[in-house]
């Protein structure tokens, strides 16, 4: 045993002697002032306590390395209390024996795996560190400094791989034991240890951290493992500042999550892809665009967006038969795989509507860009035992950041270029231009606007709001007790001769004209006041109402929502508030705020359309969600034994991990009905049960005892 009198320090050390021999060599490579030929090996746990006592008043700094957690070791870290002049750094690599110390406020118990002289060195000094801040904090403040700097960010979450970057996110540290990727080294950029779709995002996470510095935990990014397999790293972090305070870069752990992700590559497809052609689906394709705009905005790049329609195809199902008009998407679909560049994306929207984004291309490039596409497609038509059928498509472009440098408006005007082709000129592409599309549209619009205007200046005679149950499909745990009848708040409005109008002819235009916070405010208030009523008269009855994105950061809308809600008193959870993933991935700040306001007053949330976006399971880990519903494209024709039925019951077990409860959305037929049972949903919706009505049925018309399937 050596004494180390430029701190009153000794230092022992207990361990097999095949590790002891390790340790100590790595602790003569370090050349610090914990290498010494003389360093005594202790053989016993009675043997450190007595150590510890014969040294004082030096502090005895003891490296231990434990395999196995047994009574002796037990007992031992039990005493280590009683001995405040020991310090003690356990190494192991048992997460059992790393447990047992720190249970017994042992702060320095970390991994013995991947050990270095450096490293060794470190923990070396963060032990004393920890030690004497509890005993001596201001003698002992620079060692203190060293560990954190080095070492402490680290040593509690002993993680998979171990990394650090500057501030142009190129890698200043990199751990060897395990990496995303062979590339993940010191001097790559952190994007390129995942996959290259994910470049993007990454960028885009980091660029918000460098505006607003802060702790970020468990971003989920994909990467590919040596075989090729998806594999989904877990990456949490914190920024770091010189000593002037400066953002200089980040640093932090990754752990590979895959195995507790089942059935993680299908489930990433289904969320991710269109079932029929295999192209990114809209909310895909919507989530790429949002990012492309975010990313184009910072680095100064241009290009443009292209929606596509097929021509006549309903004709073609009519004539030829819906497996036909399938196979044609798919031929189309390829033909524009064929066309298009690396890095160009391409998604189907929706039926018979596809659309590309073109990456840095510049303005004067779409003109001879389309025009390549167009004589491609052409020359491409798909063959059928009658003859062939020519790829007909109509399109509508709009360019960033000319016409937007926002997603929504970017495909809100593209769409409105593809209407005006498909009107005067059909199989033809139109470049989106302000002029031409208003005064072809503006006429229309300006009715919806008066028509809306005037429904909501008389609202309580050309508002009227209808209501879908939301039926249970199980029964109430509680013999004799049942579930508060649950329905869908949907607003219709009436015309000047009393006829009702649906949402969707008038929904655009009032989000276009910025309506919507107020049909929001008015629809809401209503649902409170019918909840008050109900609950007066001892009726339990809950009810969804669903909300724009432009409400949640609308000031009005929330001050008279909350005031409503504390004067209703009504019971917990009786109004839920429904949110759509885009909308989260808009403005998660925001949102958030609004959410924890609302919980205040008793609202309750859930996600809507869940299911059509690919942050669906990162969005359920990491909100106050009461329900989550499940898009109806997975419900619509489900059966036992499909891509639906998995993602279904994927997002049914995760959600009762949470304690959330699962709405299955457009249940239209018995064999549904049956399957969303079996696989665990708690509840359902859609025509199968009961179409939207101006009236509640009598109460326990849609109790769960009903629906035996």
């Amino acid at each position: 045993m050596m004494t180390m009198s430029f701190m009153n320090l000794s230092l022992a050390l207990y361990a097999s002697e095949t590790m002891a021999d390790k340790l100590i060599t790595l602790l003569k490579a370090g050349g610090g002032p914990y290498a010494s030929d003389t360093l005594q090996r202790l053989t016993s746990f009675d043997e450190i306590l007595s150590k510890a006592t014969e040294v004082l008043p030096d502090t005895l700094l003891v490296l231990l390395h434990v395999t196995d957690v047994t009574d002796e070791y037990t007992s031992f870290l039990s005493k280590v209390s009683l001995h405040p002049q020991m310090a003690l750094l356990v190494l192991s690599d048992s997460s059992a024996v790393l447990s047992a110390a720190r249970d017994q406020g042992i702060v320095m118990a970390v991994s013995a795996a991947s050990l270095s002289s450096h490293l060794l060195e470190d923990m070396l000094g963060a032990t004393v560190a920890a030690h004497h801040l509890r005993y001596q904090q201001t003698k002992l403040q620079g060692l203190l400094d060293l560990a954190n700097h080095r070492f402490r960010d680290m040593a509690d979450q002993f993680a998979d791989w171990l990394w650090e970057t500057d501030s142009n996110l190129v890698l200043t540290f990199s751990s060897a034991r395990k990496r995303p990727a062979q590339s993940a080294t010191k001097g790559s950029s952190i994007t390129s240890c995942f996959l290259p779709e994910e470049k993007l995002r990454i960028e885009d996470d980091f660029a918000e951290l460098i505006r607003n510095p802060r702790p970020f935990h468990e971003r989920d990014y994909w990467a590919l493992d040596p075989y090729g397999t998806r594999v989904c790293w877990s990456v949490s972090g914190v920024p770091v500042h010189d000593a002037e305070g400066n953002l200089v870069g980040f640093r932090g752990i990754a752990k590979d999550v895959s195995v507790a992700k089942s059935a993680t590559d299908q489930l990433y497809h289904l969320v991710h892809n269109d079932s029929l052609t295999g192209l990114s689906n809209r909310n895909r394709a919507y989530d790429e665009l949002v990012r492309t705009l975010r990313a184009a905005k910072r680095e100064g790049r241009t290009g443009a967006l292209l929606v596509l329609d097929v021509d006549r195809f309903g004709a073609v199902n009519q004539t030829h038969g819906h497996t036909v008009g399938d196979k044609l998407l798919i031929h189309i679909a390829q033909a524009l795989k064929d066309n298009i560049r690396t890095g160009d994306m391409l998604a189907r929207l929706d039926g018979d509507q596809f659309a590309i984004l073109f990456r840095d291309l510049r303005a004067e490039d779409l003109d001879a860009r389309l025009e390549r596409l167009t004589s491609s497609l052409a020359g491409r038509p798909m063959q059928i035992e009658k003859g062939s059928l020519p790829l007909n498509l109509t399109g509508g472009a709009a360019l960033y950041p000319e016409h937007a440098d926002n997603a929504d408006d970017l495909l809100t005007f593209s769409l409105s270029a593809l209407r005006l082709a498909k009107d005067r000129l059909p199989g033809a592409t139109l470049r989106y231009d302000a002029k031409t599309v208003d005064d072809a549209t503006l006429p229309n619009k300006l009715e919806w606007v008066e028509f809306v205007t005037e429904c909501l200046n008389d609202e309580q005679a050309r508002m009227v709001l209808h209501y879908q149950p939301i039926v249970p499909l199980v029964e109430k745990p509680i013999q004799g007790a049942s579930w508060p009848e649950f329905y869908e708040v949907l607003v219709r409005m009436v015309d000047r001769e009393g006829q009702l109008v649906a949402p969707g002819r008038f929904l655009a235009t009032a989000e276009e004209y910025g309506m919507l916070p107020k049909i929001d405010r008015l629809v809401t208030l209503r649902a409170i006041d019918m909840l008050e009523y109900w609950h007066q008269t001892k009726r339990k009855v809950h009810l969804s109402v669903n909300l724009s994105p432009k409400s949640f950061e609308d000031a009005t809308f929330m001050d008279a929502v909350a005031q409503r809600l504390e004067s209703a008193n009504l019971p917990e959870g009786a109004l839920v508030f429904e949110i759509t993933e885009t909308a989260i991935l808009r403005d998660l700040p925001t949102i958030k705020a609004f959410m924890d306001t609302m919980k205040k007053y008793g609202a309750s949330f859930a996600l809507d359309d869940c299911g059509v976006g690919y942050s669906s399971f990162n969005t359920i880990r990491h909100l106050p969600l009461s329900y989550i519903k499940i898009d109806g494209s997975f419900v619509q024709n489900l059966k036992l034994g499909t891509d639906d039925e998995v993602f279904i019951k994927a997002l049914a077990d995760v959600a009762k991990q949470k304690n959330i409860a699962t709405v299955a959305e457009m249940v239209e037929h018995e064999t549904a009905l049956k399957a969303l049972k079996s696989l665990g949903v708690d509840y359902a919706q859609g025509f199968f049960f009961a179409p939207p009505a101006a009236d509640l049925p009598e109460p326990g018309a849609f109790s769960a005892d009903r629906w035996d399937a």
